[in-house]
């Protein structure tokens, strides 16, 4: 189970067109340009990440988020 919303959507994210997709929108959302050159790479960097997570998330126990402290 996620911790937050943002990271729920994140992980429902089908597959790596979708991720695709969802890097598009969020680009526009925070008016940033992703350069066509770089696109593939971040594209294919997204999507590890939400298989990395998803496997995390799926190993952490459900239960309430503790704040981090040193």
């Amino acid at each position: 189970m996620a911790a937050d919303p943002a990271l729920e959507a994140f992980l429902a994210l089908e597959d790596d067109a979708a991720v695709a997709t969802y890097a598009d929108a969020r680009a526009r959302e925070l008016a940033l340009a992703i350069p066509a050159e770089c696109r593939p790479g971040v594209i294919e960097n997204l999507a590890l990440l939400r298989r990395q997570a998803a496997s995390f998330a799926s190993l952490a126990p459900a239960g309430p988020v503790e704040a981090f402290e040193p």
